[in-house]
């Protein structure tokens, strides 16, 4: 790989690792020194460029152009911050009489709840009406379905909006931080007498345009067979709107390592721009044919791109097929991966925080691991049979994307799907007829007839994916839970990852010693983990809406005591707790112990409310507790006294007979005690530790 054919990427490596600095340490370079800095830097580099043109010192043009996209970097994600804006609700933390919003998104209807992408536009104190700005998430509640408001209508509300809270438990997924690396850093609950529809507000004519056809194009899926779970899936992959996907398909289709099949990708980008580009085929004469066709082609991708949400995926390709029909109208060579660091590039000058997100991360390295594994892999075989050779093309892909995704995907979400290979074989090709004939429906929808044997057509075919897929998921073994690997190893992985293709480039004995210390790096690395998992001892109060769960960890092993309805809920057990499970290597299910039932084993001994783990104490204290509890029956010494539901303070009283040493809130805990607890264990001198504030509650031998 000579890095002089590659421009973009010497360009993306030090702008991306800026950002990454900012984001990650909060720094930026003081305006006074960016006055000097960068004029200094520029005019080094031109003089470099024009009088000092030594092939020698190229590394120093090379070092200070390399440093001035760092700074850059940073800077673009510093002046991005909504801190630096005075008038953003981050900064201003007065409650206002009332709040005016602009609905930026088609509202999202749900189960529980509708969901609005608001933007904050002014405030008033009933006096002043003052400028605000923000980004935040509105809930409405079922009974406003019938009256919600559209993209661009201006509201006007009551409450309050407060920061979005942090993640509680350990390891668990931060969807605080999701949500502001996407300028959304609020939210507000309203009930149906909190908000009232104050008018229009700003309407960006091409993106209402984009809305209402994508409701056309769902209504036109809906009216041409295409009911229930085939609906879901059909406008999921078609359009990009997955909020109909049942959650037992997104499941299935993760088992057998086709998501990227079910998500707007590059892949349904290149299908789309091969379905319009057959459709366009009449202008492939003369230069002004091929000029019509190479625009209409751009306009086209770019406006399928807008109408399924602009993912970072989607436009990673749209920008990369951009670059690569320009290419070819002006008859210019172009290289892939060149082409994929521009739009990388593009896209972070754009947001400097899509670096983070995790479909930015696996869209490139999928589509990198394709151009540079794919050849050397499909050249360990040679098949003269057309059909079989065809199949090991697409399998030596899906292996390509498969390797290069691996480390990622076990970092991220800890499980592989092991049938990967028959799952893509399958549905890739499966995938592509479905688009085409889905395309071909949309496009001659309004012909009542050929639309409706079309849908007959396409909701067959998702009935076969969706088939396959649920029996893929049956298979022994389909999918490989629970392995962890840290963000160490990832690295190490992908180092390693390196190498191999470079041994696959025929230079073997460059990089055996290389490789064999990655290896040794690796394996000692998971050895170490082991022995510390062997020895570890915890204490972990996890932080579950209006639930108790204590989990008592010892080795490999652990207790969760808790209410006995958590054990048969899967995904808060999924979304709160499994991800910690699986960074302390501990074994998928956990012996349940109601709280109130007595238990002991070899490390855990519990009698009532009372629990003894190791040597310390815990004591459970709940009403029902707290009715039937006698100081006169003896003292209790308790390290941990856990407050659990809707329990009276009693502290003045209760401190002589338990005597804690720390007290623990759990979210059972209602507000208005929690409160109460708290006031009173300071006015006692109690050290007290209040899960809704401070998150879980841990305590560890390591």
């Amino acid at each position: 790989m000579h890095l002089h054919k590659y421009p973009f990427v010497r360009l993306f490596i030090p702008f991306a690792i800026g950002i990454w600095i900012a984001s990650k340490y909060q720094i930026s370079i003081p305006n006074q020194l960016l006055l000097w800095m960068l004029p200094a830097i520029f005019a080094s580099l031109l003089f470099i460029y024009f009088f000092l043109k030594s092939y020698r010192l190229r590394w120093v043009f090379g070092g200070l152009l390399s440093l001035l996209l760092l700074v850059s970097g940073m800077q673009n994600t510093y002046l991005r911050n909504p801190s630096r804006d005075n008038n953003h609700l981050l900064n201003d933390t007065t409650t206002y009489l009332t709040y005016f919003a602009r609905v930026t998104e088609p509202p999202l209807e749900r189960e529980k709840s509708n969901r609005l992408q608001l933007e904050i536009v002014a405030v008033s104190d009933g006096i002043r009406l003052l400028q605000r700005s923000g980004h935040m998430i509105g809930y409405l509640s079922q009974q406003d379905s019938l009256n919600l408001p559209v993209y661009g209508q201006l509201i006007k509300f009551s409450k309050s909006p407060v920061v979005i809270p942090p993640s509680l438990n350990p390891d668990q997924f931060d969807y605080q931080t999701y949500l502001n690396r996407n300028n959304i850093f609020h939210q507000v609950f309203l009930k149906p007498e909190e908000w009232v529809k104050d008018g229009m507000g700003y309407v960006n004519p091409l993106f209402n345009f984009s809305y209402k056809l994508r409701d056309y194009l769902l209504n036109a899926l809906k009216s041409n067979h295409l009911e229930g779970e085939t609906f879901g899936v059909a406008a999921a992959i078609l359009l990009g709107y997955d909020d109909q996907l049942p959650a037992y398909l997104r499941q299935g289709y993760t088992a057998a390592g086709a998501m990227h099949v079910l998500t707007v990708s590059g892949l349904h980008v290149g299908i789309v721009f091969l379905f319009f580009q057959f459709l366009l085929g009449f202008l492939r004469k003369g230069k002004l044919g091929k000029g019509l066709k190479t625009m209409l082609l751009i306009l086209l991708i770019w406006f399928y791109a807008l109408l399924t949400g602009l993912s970072p995926s989607v436009l990673r390709a749209a920008i990369m097929l951009t670059f690569i029909l320009l290419a070819k109208t002006f008859n210019r060579k172009g290289y892939v991966i060149n082409s994929m660091a521009a739009s990388a590039f593009i896209l972070l000058v754009m947001n400097p925080s899509t670096l983070f997100h995790i479909g930015f991360q696996l869209s490139y390295i999928a589509v990198l691991g394709i151009v540079l594994f794919q050849k050397p892999i499909y050249s360990l075989l040679f098949v003269k049979n057309k059909l079989l050779n065809y199949v090991w093309e697409v399998t030596s892909v899906a292996i390509a994307a498969q390797l290069a995704t691996t480390p990622l995907v076990l970092h991220y979400f800890n499980q592989f799907p092991t049938y990967f290979l028959l799952g893509n074989l399958i549905l890739v090709p499966l995938s592509f007829v479905v688009i085409v004939s889905g395309m071909a429906l949309l496009v001659t929808s309004f012909i009542p007839f050929f639309a409706n044997y079309l849908g007959w057509i396409t909701s067959g075919l998702i009935y076969l994916m969706n088939y396959v897929i649920l029996w893929i998921e049956q298979l022994p073994a389909a999918v490989l839970h629970n392995i962890y690997i840290s963000a160490f190893e990832t690295g190490f992985f992908f180092v390693l990852l390196l190498f191999i293709l470079q041994i696959f480039n025929e230079r073997i004995h460059n990089f055996i010693l290389p490789g064999m210390i990655i290896i040794l790096i690796l394996f000692s690395s998971f050895i170490f983990r082991s022995v510390k998992h062997q020895q570890q001892a915890a204490l972990v109060i996890y932080g579950i809406n209006k639930q108790t769960a204590i989990d008592l960890i010892y080795g490999k092993e652990h207790v969760l005591i808790g209410d006995s309805a958590m054990s048969v809920d899967t995904f808060n057990i999924g979304f709160n707790l499994q991800k910690h499970w699986v960074k302390r290597g501990l074994t998928g299910k956990p012996e349940w112990i109601d709280n109130q039932e007595s238990y002991r084993n070899y490390y855990v001994h519990k009698s009532g409310p009372v629990i003894r783990f190791l040597d310390k104490t815990i004591v459970i204290w709940s009403k029902e507790v707290h009715q039937n509890y006698d100081c006169q029956d003896g003292k209790l010494k308790a390290d941990i006294l856990l407050v659990t539901g809707n329990t009276k303070e009693i502290l003045q009283k209760l401190k002589p007979c338990v005597q804690p040493s720390l007290i623990v809130l759990d979210l059972s805990v209602p507000l208005f005690q929690a409160t109460k607890w708290k006031e009173r264990a300071k006015e006692m001198e109690i050290q007290l530790h209040d899960i809704r504030e401070k998150g879980a509650y841990i305590w560890s031998n390591q």
